[in-house]
């Protein structure tokens, strides 16, 4: 009778250590699974049953219910986002149009002798302009970060002459730092320096390098490139003697301004674009703060002569 109570109590041992080890081998590949979906949501990845159980199946059922309202929610997060940045690109567009044909009408007035030869008139048509030009601009900035965002911007890489890109874009948009005062300083090598880029999109990112430029720097602004075997870069450099570690944080963040560019048409998309086009190439776009100064440092893939 001892002998048979000794088995008896054996078999319920050796059934609990069983079910213990069953028990903690399956909270161990859960835990595992559950990580992995964390890590990746977008992939719609379910929880499975590593052994049977049936308390652990419902358990898991209702894990998987979550995942899939989760799912569910973000997919319809996205198709709302993509909406609202197809109406965003399409009301942009639709206000190029008008603002070009207004900036037009006023340089075509601005040529007429009447509008010479009254200085009051020119000078209300040279501010109309100015504020014409400014909003033009943060149309584009818009119209852009809303293609890009929506998948639209098509990105053609190219064998491009950085360089030359870099020289044209400062002749062409010299306006911008004028009245500045900047004292600026320009080190571009006379040679073909090629890489492997969108010419639009560098335009683009130039410009919006030298529109922050010239909201934010208040004494000097240095523009260099420099190549390596395996890279390029180009350098924006300026004083920012104002600028917190909490704003330099932040400079990538979509519509996010300092106080002072409110007062100059900015918008808080010109980093963020010109990043964003960076990256679309293959490229980087980072920022660096120092002591008083801060550098824009634009890195793509080079192509040897």
């Amino acid at each position: 009778m001892k002998d048979l109570i000794l088995i008896i109590l054996a078999v319920i041992g050796l059934y609990c250590t069983f079910r213990y080890l069953f028990l903690l081998y399956a909270f161990h590949k859960l835990t595992k699974e559950v990580k992995e979906v964390r890590q990746d949501l977008t992939q719609n990845q379910i929880l499975h049953l590593p052994l049977p159980n049936r308390h652990l199946a419902g358990l898991i059922s209702e894990f998987n219910y979550t995942l899939e309202d989760i799912q569910k929610e973000r997919q319809k997060y996205e198709k709302r986002e993509k909406e609202f940045q197809k109406q965003i690109e399409n009301i942009s567009h639709d206000l190029r149009t008008p603002l070009t044909v207004i900036l037009g009408y006023l340089k075509f007035i601005k040529n007429k002798n009447y509008a010479a030869q009254d200085e009051e008139l020119r000078e209300i048509l040279d501010i109309i302009e100015l504020k014409g030009e400014s909003m033009k601009n943060l149309v584009s900035q818009f119209y852009e970060f809303s293609r890009l965002n929506a998948g639209d911007y098509t990105i053609k890489p190219d064998r491009v002459d950085v360089s030359r890109i870099l020289r044209e874009s400062l002749l062409g948009n010299c306006q911008i730092l004028e009245g500045t005062s900047l004292d600026i300083n320009i080190d571009l090598p006379e040679h073909p320096v090629w890489a492997v880029a969108d010419a639009a999109a560098l335009e683009r990112i130039f410009l919006n390098l030298l529109q922050n430029a010239g909201r934010y720097a208040h004494t000097y602004l240095n523009i260099r490139l420099s190549e390596t075997e395996k890279d390029i870069a180009v350098f924006f450099d300026n004083d920012a003697e104002e600028l917190s570690q909490e704003a330099f944080s932040r400079l990538f963040d979509r519509f996010y301004t300092q106080d002072i560019s409110r007062n100059q048409g900015g918008t808080g998309l010109g980093l963020t674009v010109a990043k964003s086009l960076a990256e679309s190439m293959g490229g980087t776009l980072e920022a660096h703060l120092g002591e008083g100064r801060i550098s824009f440092e634009l890195r793509m893939c080079g192509i040897n002569n």
